[in-house]
């Protein structure tokens, strides 16, 4: 019996359908699930985004945003502090109270502003307060030479405070963020100069604590410390890897070649002007000037075994010519040399051979000896018969060495008394 209602007949009679569209509600959750195909983002289903195009643009954003957040740090800071830390406390010692008071009261200007975010004004701070410690030096610090030695005194001590000021500036990462290009020129001014300023400044505190005879010779033993820790070939912090090996370096042609002629001359030049008045007196003093300049010589052309002289030549079978034919010359200055400014002069009384002999066997001792080390550095002995020639030449040298000495005749004297 069917019901009377005339809805209800029809109802009976009325299917859903397939074909029959939806109305998507904008407050229901599940109304983009229910969109019709032509009413979606991406038309057609088959085009979608590939995997490698997402994790390039999420790569890229990553990169992009590690570069905002931690950018490239200097890498060479410690290096750069073994140099300038040592020479900031000379500095402070010469200047005194007026000095580390001046510093001291801007340094904590500089906190200040860096605690308040203020980058430019903390920057200029620490600019300002080394040029206000630097004025005050000039006015305390106790420096009494003649004018022409003070004034190079006072510009030596300026020009520390400026490379100082320098490294500082090389740690505020704003500088890294906003100015980028300028990081690679204030890096190659640290390593141009500092191998040329730094020196003296720490001759002058070893000649304040242990005299002036020898003055020369720190000169040359910091000239080639500085020269080893600078001027050889680095990569620079800031450039990008990208770049060919000599356009990523740190210095160029130009500082290889001044950093070369100062680590020859001036310790020579130095020895000269400070001991102008006796600097020809004695076959001892010129053996000085020589040993001054093939020393310095021959620490170059080992520090050539790690590209010191690449700005000469980058052929590496030329490079290994020059570097045994001179450094065969220069080993054979400075074992003459030596054995007139040190052995004979300071060790004499040691030497138990009569005179016509001692000059030969210390010579074949020291030159032998000079010869095996230096032909091990340079990397000659490597295959049966080196290895041969240089077992041989040691026992030489030893036996040489033994008898100038007078180890036989006291190994003879203690088996007859046992």
């Amino acid at each position: 019996m069917m019901s009377d209602d005339p809805f209800a007949r029809h109802r009976a009679f009325i299917s859903s359908s397939v074909s029959a569209p939806s109305f998507p509600t904008f407050n229901s959750p599940s109304s983009s699930s229910s969109r019709s195909p032509s009413l979606s983002p991406n038309p057609n289903p088959f085009l979608r985004p590939s995997p490698s195009s997402s994790a390039a643009a999420s790569s890229s954003s990553a990169a992009s945003k590690s570069r905002l957040i931690s950018p490239l740090s200097f890498s060479h800071n410690g290096r750069v502090a073994l140099a300038l830390a040592p020479a900031a406390a000379f500095l402070l010692d010469l200047g005194g109270a007026p000095v580390l008071t001046v510093l001291s009261v801007g340094l904590i200007l500089t906190y200040l502003l860096d605690s308040l975010r203020l980058k430019s004004a903390a920057f200029f701070a620490v600019w300002a307060s080394l040029i206000a410690s630097q004025l005050a030096f000039f006015f305390s610090a106790s420096v009494y030479y003649a004018p022409l030695l003070a004034g190079l005194a006072l510009l030596l001590c300026a020009e520390t405070t400026f490379l100082i000021g320098v490294w500082a500036s090389l740690q505020f990462r704003w500088i890294k963020i906003e100015s980028p290009s300028i990081l690679p020129a204030l890096e190659r001014l640290l390593f141009a100069c500092i191998p040329i300023i730094v020196p003296p400044l720490f001759t002058w505190a070893t000649v304040s604590a242990l005299g002036m005879v020898n003055a020369a010779y720190y000169l040359m033993a910091y000239s080639c410390l500085f020269y080893w820790l600078f001027a050889l070939p680095r990569s620079s912090a800031f450039k990008s890897q990208k770049h060919e090996a000599g356009e990523s370096q740190i210095l160029g042609h130009f500082e290889g070649c001044l950093h070369t002629l100062y680590l020859l001359f001036v310790p020579l030049l130095f020895r000269i002007g400070s001991h102008h008045a006796t600097v020809f007196s004695s076959f001892s003093s010129v053996c000085d000037l020589l040993l001054l300049f093939f020393i310095p010589f021959l620490f170059q052309l080992y520090a050539s075994m790690k590209g010191a002289l690449w700005w000469v030549t980058r052929d590496a079978h030329q490079m290994h010519q020059i570097r045994v034919v001179n450094g065969a010359v220069a080993m054979v200055v400075v074992v003459i040399c030596l054995e007139v400014r040190v052995v004979f002069h300071s060790f004499g009384r040691y030497l138990h051979a009569p005179p016509p002999l001692n000059y030969l066997l210390v010579t074949v001792t020291m030159l032998g000896g000079a010869s095996g080390v230096g032909a091990y550095a340079v990397g000659m002995v490597g295959d049966a018969f080196s290895s041969a020639a240089f077992t041989v030449l040691s026992v030489l040298v030893s036996a040489a060495g033994a008898i100038v000495i007078g180890f036989p005749v006291l190994v003879c004297f203690y088996l007859c008394n046992i």
